[in-house]
């Protein structure tokens, strides 16, 4: 803070906001108590909002940051129902803030008769990607998984390919520039996008699926049943055992359209970057308007 107030005239700015309920939130925070006229915002997502997620009983500073902060914005109800619990004295402050994604092109689904799966996620152990490997080994149509993503749980998922049926075809394509996977959407037959994470806020990568006309399985977990219905996608139990996800894959129609336009519809009402990010900002405006007045 004394570094930005060192560089910054701060008394020609109305308002700060942060994107993460973390170090950014506590410096917009501790920004607005020294400096009274400045209204102050953060979003949040998952790991930012759940102290379980780091194995803490709370986040550094976060009790601190929501006290001093006009509002804080999770992106699921189930982001805003967990902070306003452990923080009732501040829960008229916490409420929902869409995030969204620029819409894309839609995209058609596979033609040749083959199901082709799509995960997006860094290999980290909340992710669970291993278990999408440990479900399709019960399928028992032909399937070719891709998986855009590293990180430290590679070697877990490589463990779990071993044995795959020949049925299967798998490609780790590893971590990607986020423009190559936007790339990736326009160039290839996807039928069905997968998030199989323990915990989540509201996956902006399920929202890029919609996006491109793309249904989702996804663990019922953190916000994904606010995103995900029966109408564009499908729900696994949190702790799902592998017959459950291979049954959603077997049983899935590539004759889809129905659901493909569900899914598109759902993106471009609720979930729009455009529209969400003016619906923030106009937050933040009309605070401003209100303390000025």
């Amino acid at each position: 803070c004394n570094q930005i107030e060192k560089n910054i005239d701060v008394k020609s700015v109305d308002a700060c906001a942060s994107f993460w309920l973390n170090r950014g939130a506590s410096i917009c925070a501790e920004l607005k108590r020294r400096n009274r006229h400045l209204v102050a915002f953060s979003r949040g997502h998952g790991g930012d909002i759940y102290s379980e997620r780091r194995n803490m009983a709370n986040l550094p500073l976060q009790s601190t940051s929501l006290t001093n902060l006009d509002g804080i914005l999770p992106d699921s109800s189930a982001g805003v129902d967990y902070l306003a619990q452990k923080y009732p004295n501040v829960k008229e402050k916490i409420s929902v803030g869409r995030l969204g994604v620029d819409n894309s092109e839609v995209v058609g689904g596979s033609t040749d008769g083959m199901l082709r799966l799509l995960s997006v996620s860094t290999l980290v152990p909340v992710k669970r990607v291993h278990l999408i490997a440990e479900g399709l080994k019960m399928c028992s149509r032909e399937v070719v998984w891709t998986h855009i993503g590293g990180g430290e749980c590679l070697n877990v998922v490589e463990e779990s390919l071993k044995n795959m049926s020949e049925n299967i075809e798998v490609r780790l394509l590893g971590q990607l520039p986020h423009c190559d996977v936007l790339e990736y959407y326009q160039n290839n037959p996807v039928d069905l996008f997968i998030n199989v994470s323990s915990s989540e806020g509201l996956p902006v990568s399920i929202m890029e699926a919609f996006a491109n006309g793309i249904p989702v399985i996804a663990t019922a977990v953190g916000g994904c049943p606010e995103i995900v219905s029966s109408d564009c996608g499908f729900l696994l139990t949190p702790g799902f055992e592998a017959k459950e996800l291979a049954t959603i894959v077997d049983g899935y129609s590539l004759d889809s359209t129905k659901m493909r336009v569900s899914a598109l519809e759902k993106q471009r009402k609720e979930y729009s970057s455009e529209k969400n990010q003016a619906a923030f900002a106009k937050l933040i405006i009309s605070k401003i308007h209100q303390k000025k007045s």
